[in-house]
């Protein structure tokens, strides 16, 4: 891992797993996305609601290795206030951050740190599970209601 790539890690993955952004449950939230990965156990549940093609509030809870912690905070932190069309680019495009088959380099898909944060995984996918799992669970919803 490079010098940058592990300030990233630092900076990003360690601070959002310790103090997330919008970890609550919202149980009156229109829309509840349940995200598993039975390989290590991470669990999480993701709120969210949509009015007029946006989501106008996100959060999650549950449990997991900082990884998958710090990328449901960006998710949920990130999709907030974001056009249902926009958020289905952003989440193909984090996706395609983390892929280590993906031709095109991690930097030249995005310049958001918080997103190339992840971008480890294309050196140790054991850890792509981890990173994609709440964007994965995600994505089907918000495609259904574009």
């Amino acid at each position: 891992m490079s010098d940058r790539l592990e300030k990233l890690y630092k900076k990003y993955i360690l601070e959002h797993s310790k103090a997330p952004f919008h970890e609550y449950e919202n149980r009156e939230a229109s829309h509840i996305i349940k995200a598993y990965n039975p390989l290590c156990g991470d669990k999480f549940t993701f709120y969210f609601d949509i009015e007029d093609g946006h989501v106008t509030r996100a959060s999650f809870s549950g449990y997991g290795c900082s990884i998958s912690k710090a990328s449901s905070s960006i998710l949920t932190k990130k999709m907030t206030g974001m056009a249902l069309e926009e958020l289905t680019k952003l989440i193909e495009n984090f996706l395609n951050i983390v892929s280590e088959e993906h031709p095109v380099s991690a930097g030249e898909l995005t310049d958001d740190e918080e997103l190339l944060a992840f971008s480890g995984a294309r050196d140790f996918p054991e850890r792509k599970q981890c990173a994609t799992l709440g964007w994965e669970a995600v994505l089907p919803e918000i495609r259904d209601k574009e």
